[in-house]
């Protein structure tokens, strides 16, 4: 009898230790997952730099991956030049599956973004499912693999993003080639603005034929040698396709001169549009001239 009772008692006092030692480790999981939420609004490489597993890989819906190396350079390169504002994160329906020493941690999450340099815009949130794999190495949880998911956005407050992005792209444009006097710092800081809104992949294609990057439209500012008076859109409407992408077409008037000569042109336009770390971006431009 006191054989059995022993055993009674062994098995018990098992089950609790192990109850125990299950409660320690989610209380650490959530702790890390805690601290990873506020590395991320704070670009804190260091953080990512212990917490990730040298193994480390994340997985997105597009299919791609990055491995720890990959991760920190972003992380890094965040911190030194932001082209998006994290303003908040945070996780809903946290649920830990714990298997020995790994564990499995799903959850939602919710962050808010907003515009470096314009502090006017509306902040954009974003929403989505991520599950993460961590595993306990020499005493101590790491993150070995994630995967993240968007969820589907509200398509019809995407299109007004995408209208706002093209008013504002289309002001932009028409300020800096406004022939007003600018400081160097005023015309230098409008050009990084409009760069903002170009995708580094981005081309042009204008009335005449003629393409041009990225770099060579912001180039061309830098000379202006046609100064707009008015840009007036006559016409807009956006098409959301799928989740990151839309195409914004057009009819805007441009009104002013080139090389000191008067003139009057409206033009028809296809702007393909992608959102990127947050925030649109144009990825291709294609401009026509309507007859008059």
């Amino acid at each position: 009898m006191k054989k059995i009772f022993a055993i009674s008692l062994f098995i018990v006092t098992s089950i609790s230790v192990a109850i125990a030692q299950n409660s320690t480790d989610e209380q650490e999981i959530l702790k890390l997952n805690a601290e990873y939420e506020r590395a991320q609004l704070n670009r804190d490489a260091e953080f990512f730099e212990r917490a990730l597993a040298d193994d480390y890989i994340a997985s997105y819906e597009t299919g791609t991956t990055e491995n720890k190396a990959e991760y920190l350079e972003v992380i890094r390169k965040e911190r030194q030049q932001p082209t998006y504002k994290l303003i908040s994160m945070k996780s809903e329906d946290l649920k830990i599956k714990l298997m020995g020493n790994a564990a499995v941690l799903t959850g939602t999450w919710l962050i808010t973004t907003g515009p470096i340099l314009d502090n006017t815009a509306e902040p954009q949130a974003g929403k989505g499912l991520y599950t993460s794999v961590f595993e306990k190495r020499d005493g101590r949880w790491l993150i070995v693999a994630e995967h993240i998911s968007v969820a589907p956005r509200d398509r019809k407050l995407m299109e007004q993003r995408v209208s706002q992005a093209g008013r504002e792209y289309n002001d932009l444009t028409k300020s800096l080639k406004s022939g007003r006097n600018y400081s160097e710092s005023e015309k230098s800081g409008d050009v990084a603005a409009l760069g903002l809104f170009l995708a580094d992949e981005y081309t042009s294609t204008e009335t005449n034929g003629e393409i041009s990057t990225k770099t060579e439209d912001l180039e061309s500012y830098k000379t202006n040698r046609i100064k707009l008076g008015s840009a007036e859109i006559l016409e807009q409407k956006v098409r959301v396709i799928g989740n990151n992408a839309a195409v914004e077409t057009g009819l805007v008037r441009h009104r002013g001169s080139n090389n000191g000569k008067a003139f009057e042109i409206t033009k028809r336009y296809t702007r393909t549009w992608v959102l990127r770390d947050w925030r649109w971006q144009i990825i291709a431009d294609h401009n026509s001239a309507v007859d008059q």
